[in-house]
C-alpha cells in the first residue's frame, strides 16, 4: 500500500474464506459503517480484499459557487443572512445549539467564492447579454465586493480560538456578488475550474488525470485549473474539499461556446425565446453543445485520494416536496426527482418562449436543475457527501444544515444503520490491528510499546520498510463510553454515535486517549461463519452423505438428513433442522446465546415467523409462514 503521508490513517477490510468481514471506516477518532450489507441467501464463500485511505480531518475548504445573473439578489442575501450560523456552527461542532459538541469542530475553515459566469468564449460578431467574450469570471476566487474588505488572494480563513466576526463579515460581503453576470450560467464548469490543478499531486486521487479548460484565444480546451494557480492555497492536502452551489438556472457548462452567439446562424440553430431554452433544447450529451455531466462526477471525485472527503451541496431549482425527509444522500431518491413532471424541460410554462418552473417564490422562479441533480446522484453513486435543497424554499436555514450535516459526516465518518452482533458487555467478534509507521519517518511514534491499549503482534514490511503490528486492545461497552481506558469498542450507543450516524447506526470508535498514531493502518476484521453455498453440487443433504454439514441444501420434511454434523453445544452433537424459509441444514436455538455457545461467531437466533424472514423474497409452505423460524443465521447473509 502507498500514499501514506503523517496525516493518513488507512483502514483494510477483508473477506476470509473461513469469515465475513463487516466493512468498517475509521475517520477521526471513530468509524461508521459505510455501505448497507445487501441480502445474500445464502451466503457464499468467497475472498475480497479492499483498501480504503482516510485521514484524520479538522479542516475544511468551502467553494461557494453563485449565480450572479439578474434573478439571484434576493437568493443572495438569503444565504448571507445564514453565513454567521454557518461558520458558528462548524467552529463549535454543536450543530443544534444545545451547546452539546454533536461532531468535531473545524480547526481551520477557509471559504472561497466564484460565481457562475464563464464569459462568452471565442469571440463571435455578438454575444448574449452579459455573456462577453472570453472566460468571464474564469473561476477564480473572489477578492472583494462592493463595501467589503478585500483579500489578496480570496482566501478568506478562520481558525479556532479566533474572533470570527471579521471573518463572518467578510465572507457575508463577498458573498453577495450582485446581478449583472453572465444569463448563461455555468456553475459546473465554474467549480471545477476553481479547484482543479494543473497536475496530479499528492492530495488527487490514484490515476487521476485532471480536466482542461477553454482557452478563449484559441477554442481548445488546453489551459490547466487554477487550483494551483490564480487560486493557489485554496485547496489544502489534508481537508475536507466542499462545493455549494447556489442557483436558480439550469447548469449551461458549454462544450460549444457558439450557444452564447448572438447572430443568425445561432438563432437558427439554437432557436428563439428565452435564452435558457438554449441549454436546456441541447441538454442532451449527443448533442455535444454541453459538456456531460461525467466530466463534473470524475473531476471532482479525482480531487480527493477518498470520495468522502468530497461534500457537494446544490441549492437549486428542485421542488422542496421531491426532497422533504431526505436527511442524508442515502435518503434520496434522485431517479424520483429527475423523473417527476415538473423536473422536465418543458417550453410550456406560463410565459410564451419560457422554460416551465421547477418552483416559484414570492421573489420570482426557477429551473428545474436537471443537470445539477444528475451530477449529485453520479457523486453520492461514488462516495461523495451530497445535499440538495430547493432555491424556492422560504428561508436558508435548511439548506445551509444540510451542508453542515454533510461536512459533519466527512468529518467524522459515514454511517449505516446496520449492527453487528455484540455479546452482552457490548464486545463483538473482530479483532483491530494498527501498524504504525517505520522508523525514520515524520511520525515520532512508531513502537507498540509507546502506546496505551496496544500490544506488538507482529512486523510487517511495507513498501521495503519494517513496521510494527499491534493489536489493539477491545473494551466493553462501558470502558469504550467512559473513555478511560486505551483501546477500542463497538459504539451503538453514545450520543456522539447517534449525532454522527443516526438513532439507529453504529460505529467502531477509540477512545480519546488510544487514538491511532498519525501515519498509521488500521485494519479492522470482523469474523462470521460462513455456510456452504446451496448451488454447489456436492452440498445437498441426502443419503449419499453419512454425516451432513451446516449450510447443506435440505428437502422441507426431511430434517432427519441433517444429522448432528459436526457442530457441538456444551460438547453435545447438535441436531440440526431443516430451515424452512432457505432450505438449509442449521442449528436451532431460542436465544443468540445459543449460537454463540455452538461455536457460530456472529450469527443470531432468528426469532421471526417463517413468513418474516422470507419477506416475500423466498417461497415457503403457507402452512408453515406463522410458525417461528428459531434458527441460528449470519445477519450480514440475511
Amino acid at each position: 500500500m502507498t500514499g501514506l503521508d503523517d496525516t493518513a490513517v488507512e483502514v483494510v477490510m477483508s473477506k476470509r474464506s473461513l469469515g465475513v468481514v463487516a466493512s468498517l471506516v475509521a475517520l477521526s477518532s471513530s468509524a461508521c459503517l459505510e455501505r448497507r450489507l445487501e441480502s445474500v441467501a445464502p451466503c457464499t464463500r468467497s475472498s475480497v480484499t479492499q483498501n480504503v485511505r482516510v485521514q484524520y480531518v479538522d479542516t475544511v475548504d468551502l467553494l461557494f459557487v453563485i449565480d450572479d445573473s439578474g434573478s439571484m439578489e434576493e437568493e443572495q442575501r438569503s444565504l448571507e443572512r445564514e453565513i454567521p450560523r454557518l461558520v458558528q456552527v462548524l467552529a463549535s461542532g454543536d450543530r443544534d445549539g444545545d451547546g452539546v459538541e454533536d461532531f468535531r469542530p473545524v480547526r481551520s475553515l477557509q471559504v472561497g467564492v466564484v460565481s457562475t459566469d464563464l464569459g462568452a468564449g471565442v469571440p463571435s460578431p455578438r454575444t448574449l447579454g452579459a455573456c462577453v467574450h472570453g472566460v468571464g469570471e474564469g473561476g477564480v476566487l473572489r477578492r472583494t465586493a462592493a463595501g467589503c474588505s478585500e483579500d489578496d488572494d480570496g482566501v478568506f480563513s478562520f481558525a479556532r480560538g479566533e474572533d470570527a466576526t471579521q471573518f463572518v463579515s467578510d465572507v457575508s460581503c463577498v458573498t453577495t456578488l450582485g446581478t449583472t453576470g453572465c444569463g448563461l450560467e455555468q456553475p459546473l464548469e465554474a467549480a471545477l475550474r476553481a479547484i482543479t490543478p494543473a497536475e496530479a499531486t499528492t492530495w488527487t486521487a490514484p490515476g487521476y488525470t485532471p480536466p482542461r479548460f477553454l482557452d478563449p484565444d484559441t477554442g481548445a480546451y488546453s489551459m490547466p485549473g487554477n487550483a494551483l494557480g490564480a487560486n493557489a492555497g485554496f485547496v489544502r492536502e489534508d481537508s475536507v474539499l466542499a462545493v455549494v452551489l447556489v442557483t436558480d438556472e439550469e447548469d449551461c457548462s458549454a462544450a460549444d461556446t457558439s450557444i452564447f452567439a448572438d447572430d443568425a446562424t445561432a438563432a437558427a440553430r439554437f432557436g428563439g425565446g428565452d435564452l435558457q431554452l438554449r441549454c436546456t433544447r441541447f441538454a442532451d450529451r449527443s448533442a455535444n453543445v454541453l459538456h456531460a455531466v461525467e466530466r463534473y462526477v470524475d473531476g471532482l471525485v479525482g480531487l480527493r485520494r477518498e470520495p468522502g472527503l468530497v461534500v457537494f451541496s446544490a441549492i437549486a431549482g428542485i421542488p422542496s416536496d421531491l426532497l422533504e425527509g431526505a436527511s442524508s444522500a442515502r435518503g434520496l431518491d434522485y431517479g424520483a426527482i429527475l423523473a417527476d413532471p415538473r423536473m422536465q424541460y418543458a417550453e410550456t410554462g406560463e410565459r410564451e418562449n419560457f422554460l416551465r418552473d421547477a418552483c416559484t417564490t414570492s421573489s420570482g422562479s426557477a429551473d428545474p436543475a436537471r443537470r445539477v441533480v444528475a451530477a449529485a446522484a453520479g457523486l453520492a453513486d461514488r462516495g461523495v457527501a451530497v445535499s440538495l435543497a430547493s432555491i424556492c424554499a422560504s428561508d436558508f436555514g435548511p439548506a445551509i444544515d444540510g451542508v453542515v450535516a454533510r461536512i459533519a459526516d466527512a468529518l467524522n465518518g459515514a454511517c449505516l444503520p446496520r449492527d453487528l452482533n455484540p455479546d452482552a458487555d457490548g464486545r463483538v467478534d473482530c479483532e483491530v490491528y494498527e501498524v504504525l509507521p517505520g522508523a525514520g519517518t515524520t511520525s515520532s511514534v512508531t513502537e507498540c510499546a509507546r502506546l496505551g491499549g496496544r500490544t506488538l503482534s507482529s512486523v510487517v514490511e511495507i513498501d521495503g520498510v519494517l513496521r510494527e503490528r499491534c493489536l489493539v486492545t477491545q473494551l466493553d461497552r462501558a470502558s469504550g463510553l467512559a473513555g478511560t481506558s486505551p483501546g477500542w469498542f463497538y459504539d451503538d450507543a453514545s450520543a456522539e454515535r447517534a449525532a454522527s450516524c443516526g438513532e439507529d447506526g453504529q460505529r467502531i470508535a477509540f477512545t480519546e486517549i488510544a487514538r491511532p498514531a498519525l501515519g498509521s493502518l488500521v485494519q479492522l476484521e470482523c469474523l462470521q461463519t460462513i455456510g456452504r453455498a446451496q448451488e454447489n453440487a456436492d452440498s445437498a443433504c441426502d443419503d449419499s452423505i453419512a454425516t451432513c454439514e451446516l449450510g447443506m441444501f435440505c428437502e422441507p420434511g426431511a430434517a432427519d438428513r441433517c444429522g448432528t454434523g459436526s457442530t457441538s453445544r456444551d460438547g453435545v452433537p447438535i441436531p440440526f433442522v431443516c430451515d424452512e424459509v432457505e432450505r438449509l441444514c442449521a442449528a436451532p436455538c431460542t436465544s443468540d446465546a445459543d449460537c454463540r455457545s455452538a461455536g457460530l461467531s456472529g450469527h443470531v437466533c432468528d426469532q421471526r415467523t417463517n413468513g418474516e424472514a422470507a419477506g416475500g423474497a423466498l417461497e415457503i409452505d403457507p402452512a408453515l409462514a406463522g410458525s417461528i423460524r428459531g434458527t441460528c443465521v449470519n445477519p450480514t447473509c440475511n
